[in-house]
């Protein structure tokens, strides 16, 4: 195993920059809803809280972090009863313009979901409290316009609208926060010398169209490779296979061959647990990986949470691990999301990867592209060359310090200043 590195001049800048944020929380008081419970980033920033040892003073401004969890939002009269389960002094004081609102669901990032939205403007009503005094954290960049257009159309006032993702900040954490936290890998581990036994590795956890379909032609490759997916996540019930089946169908321009395969894996209840079992809380696999397999392959074949949902703009903590190993990767996943990652400072190894999928708009040419990238790929001679290898680490080294300074702004710094400064009324 690859030692962690010492951190880099970025990484302490931005463990700096957290506390400075950390401290101007512990100057509020925090509160959860009783049913709800505190939102997902806050609930990672609460040890860093306690860790100063400090009160918020007298009369500080209330900040109410409430988990905006999928199973409140998607039911808007429970939503809109437990999302602002509020003790009554709390609530007073809100209405009285202290202090703020977030909707915290920043492990989450959805297309624009009518339900969701009355969920949470129902609890903002029903607590009688502005939208103004209110944010919503989550991690599409592209809803915004969505949701402010609809609040347009119904004659009504907006949330601010915040982009936030705590599995990002997590990953952060592990891999550049100043307190150690339990992972087997520091950045950039796949570039230590020697064989690889893999021209590929791909991982996957839930059942989704595009990893059924991937993982069909990857297996039917002659290329070694690893593979992780598994037909029993969800458990794929006789009324579910259909609506699965009928995605792939698009997804594979109308292909049967190729739904009929993904067909004969569901039938048989293909597991290829890999990276995925024998965890004993499932949360863990967030920020797993398998190292020695990782390790072990050239390329690093990304399948996002989604690739066909429209109005998404969204990457997850599966293409920051990726990337964070040190390979090559190509992502099948939303429209833009190298680009995205790009324009933050990420080196994508252009030179060694066709990302020309990327841009590619209507998913199911996306995903051919994608696919014909990954054959360009495995089509060069196995390995690689010394000079490749400097190349790679060269560019770790580049990501390593990106990441350090960009994903802690765009998963954490960003949203948490927008949320202070609404608190002070700004």
């Amino acid at each position: 195993m690859m030692k962690a590195h010492p951190p880099a001049a970025e990484a302490t800048e931005a463990q700096a920059d957290l506390a400075a944020r950390v401290a101007a929380l512990a100057r509020l008081d925090l509160v959860a809803p009783t049913k709800a419970g505190i939102g997902p980033l806050f609930s990672a920033l609460q040890p860093l809280i306690r860790r100063l040892g400090i009160s918020p003073p007298p009369g500080a401004a209330p900040l109410v972090a409430t988990h905006a969890q999928l199973r409140l939002l998607e039911r808007p009269e429970l939503g809109s009863e437990e999302l602002l389960d509020l003790p009554e002094p709390v609530l007073a004081r809100l209405r009285a313009g202290e202090g703020f609102v977030a909707f915290d669901t920043s492990t989450e990032g959805r297309p624009f979901s009518l339900r969701h939205v009355q969920a949470m403007h129902g609890a903002l009503e029903r607590a009688g409290l502005p939208p103004s005094r209110a944010g919503w954290l989550q991690q599409n960049r592209d809803i915004a316009p969505y949701y402010r257009s609809y609040c347009a159309e119904q004659g009504i006032a907006p949330m601010r609208v915040l982009t936030a993702d705590a599995f990002g900040f997590g990953l952060w954490r592990r891999l550049a926060g100043a307190q150690p936290r339990p992972v087997c890998w520091p950045f950039g581990f796949a570039l230590a010398p020697g064989p690889r036994r893999y021209r590929w590795i791909c991982l996957n956890y839930m059942l989704r169209p595009h990893r059924a379909l991937l993982a069909t032609w990857l297996m039917e490759r002659p290329e070694p490779g690893h593979l992780s997916f598994s037909t029993r996540r969800p458990v794929t019930d006789v009324s579910a296979r259909p609506i699965l089946l009928n995605a792939v169908r698009r997804l594979s321009r109308g292909d049967e061959a190729a739904v009929a395969r993904v067909a004969a894996l569901l039938e048989e209840g293909l597991h290829l647990g890999g990276d995925t079992d024998g965890f004993a809380n499932a949360f863990e696999r967030v920020y797993s990986l398998p190292e020695q397999e990782v390790a072990a392959a050239e390329l690093f074949i990304v399948t996002e949470t989604e690739m066909a949902s429209p109005g998404l703009g969204r990457w997850t903590e599966k293409t920051l691990k990726a990337l964070a190993t040190g390979l090559p990767i190509i992502v099948f996943g939303n429209l833009g999301t190298v680009a995205a990652l790009a324009a933050l400072g990420f080196d994508m190894l252009d030179d060694l990867v066709d990302h020309g999928y990327d841009a590619v708009a209507a998913p199911e040419d996306r995903f051919a592209a994608a696919r014909v990238s990954v054959a360009r790929f495995l089509a060069r001679p196995p390995g690689f060359t010394e000079a490749e290898m400097r190349r790679l680490r060269a560019a770790s080294a580049h990501n390593r310090e990106v990441f350090a300074r960009e994903i802690l702004r765009v998963a954490a710094l960003d949203p948490l200043d927008a949320v202070l400064a609404a608190v002070d009324g700004g």
